[in-house]
């Protein structure tokens, strides 16, 4: 009996969950679904599943409309969005638990009645290459595959899958399937794509706030990773050069093409060995297609082109002024600052890079972390940003002639969505003047302590030489005296 006992628990439990699940899916029928696959924008996968909701419990009202993921790719997530398609307008989505997340509707759906809802995902990294590995100068060709059916809360009377390839203009339909009933457990979809696809392992951005030189300092630390197929066979240094000059494309991703403020000085580049003395800035300011704002590029081109499956890690900075991100209203400051940088890989020749090329979003960045360094004596503070985080703490931090500590924000994600790029971090904190002029103070104290300690020792050692002088002194009037009386 002890067996069942442990467990009867989890039993009740269980059953309490199913019982909820199947409340939540009574009376919301899915009458219609379309779901729209896009593979134009590797390695970033855009879904938009369409659906018309009906409501048809005879006396209930429902508030809410609950969407899945699949489990298996909800580790690939980077946004979800859902939308009411006749007015446009965004939901409020919140995460359930794992890939089950809640739209609350704009008003109540009464039965009978009919809404019709865009949900809209973005997934990374979920495309394979095939074959996973190729000559240097063979085409490169794709795989995506999933389930049928979209997976759901509700039943489903009818759906139909559209794939678009960016190497086909008609798209590949799959159904329609009615009730949920589908002849196959997968489809696929191969297609080809020299299109150059990056993955960051990892990316951290850190910010220095300096409020004495106005100076906002931003470092950025990537380890990049090519996502085309493997290189078959050693790599061929002669073809590679010999494509260069023939203008024959190839599988390497030669430059990376990095987005910086117009009014961004002292720009460098590190990677392991050292200074990456091959990159470059373009003196031409550039406006933003999305947001209208002005940008240079810095060209970085590794040590070596980077094939399928090699990685490259380095760092890049750069300073921008303080007060074009700074806003104060007494000791209460507001920091608006980019959640993250845009980054795009090149396998074009230097003659053919351009504007446009530096604006694709070509490179997933699997984890991310930002840092935010306030100045010593920051408080109060506050962190607002529109995008989800997976973690947002405050901790102490030490630099250079700091006396109390500063704080830093930390926020990591996963998965971040191609729109991150777009997206700010305000950061509110107080910062009064005693606050600014507490590190010279302490800097001047310190070196007013250590003069008046080299002082008081270098009284010491004097009054010690002067009192042996003086013994020594004595000594040598007794030794003269000694003398006198033995002559």
């Amino acid at each position: 009996m002890k067996p069942v006992g442990m467990h009867f628990p989890c039993v009740v439990a269980l059953c309490l969950m199913l019982f909820v699940r199947t409340l939540e899916a009574s009376g919301l029928v899915n009458t219609n679904m379309i779901r729209t696959v896009r593979l134009t924008q590797l390695p970033f996968v855009h879904e938009q599943v369409g659906v018309v909701v009906q409501n048809e419990h005879a006396s209930k009202a429902f508030k809410t409309y609950t969407a899945l993921v699949d489990d298996e790719k909800a580790t690939h997530l980077a946004s979800i969005k859902v939308h009411e398609r006749k007015s446009g307008a965004e939901l409020e989505t919140v995460q359930v638990d794992g890939g089950r997340y809640r739209a609350t509707l704009r008003r109540a759906l009464q039965p009978g009645e009919k809404i019709s809802l865009n949900i809209e995902t973005v997934f990374v990294n979920t495309v394979e290459a095939r074959p996973a590995r190729v000559k240097q100068t063979e085409d490169q060709f794709w795989e995506w595959a999933d389930a049928p059916l979209v997976p759901s809360a509700y039943a489903t009377r009818k759906q139909k899958t559209a794939v678009h390839v960016p190497s086909r203009e008609a798209a590949t339909t799959f159904g329609p399937y009615f009730d949920s009933n589908a002849n196959t457990t997968q489809i696929s979809v191969a297609f080809k794509s020299n299109n150059e696809q990056l993955e960051a392992l990892t990316h951290r951005r850190e910010y220095f706030v300096s409020h004495w030189a106005d100076d906002l300092n931003v470092l950025e630390h990537y380890q990049l990773r090519s996502r085309a197929p493997e290189n078959d066979g050693p790599f061929d240094k002669v073809a590679q050069t010999v494509s260069k000059y023939m203008k024959v494309r190839d599988n390497f991703v030669k430059t990376l093409l990095v987005k910086v403020p117009a009014d961004a000085r002292e720009m460098y580049a590190v990677d392991e060995i050292g200074n990456v003395s091959t990159s470059a800035v373009s003196g031409r300011r550039h406006r933003a297609a999305e947001d209208g704002g002005s940008f240079k590029i810095m060209q970085l081109r590794p040590r070596y082109p980077l094939l399928g499956g090699w990685n490259y890690t380095w760092w890049h900075g750069y300073s921008v002024p303080l007060s074009s991100h700074l806003r104060t209203q007494g000791a209460r400051h507001r920091l608006k600052v980019p959640f993250v940088g845009s980054i795009a890989g090149c396998a074009a020749a230097d003659d053919q890079l351009s504007v446009a090329m530096a604006e694709r979003q070509n490179a997933a960045v699997a984890a991310y972390e930002l840092r935010v360094v306030l100045p010593e004596g920051a408080a109060n503070i506050d962190v607002r940003m529109s995008l989800a985080a997976d973690s947002v703490r405050k901790q102490p931090f030490s630099y250079y002639f700091d006396s109390s500590g500063r704080t830093v924000v930390v926020i990591k994600r996963r998965n971040l969505p191609p729109d991150a790029a777009h997206q700010s971090v305000l950061v509110i904190y107080d910062y009064s003047v005693l606050s600014l002029w507490q590190k010279p103070l302490v800097i001047a104290a310190a070196i007013f302590a250590l003069f008046m300690l080299g002082s008081a020792v270098n009284r010491l050692h004097f009054g010690l030489a002067d009192k042996n002088h003086k013994k020594k002194s004595k000594k040598q009037q007794q030794q003269e005296k000694t003398l006198e009386f033995s002559n």
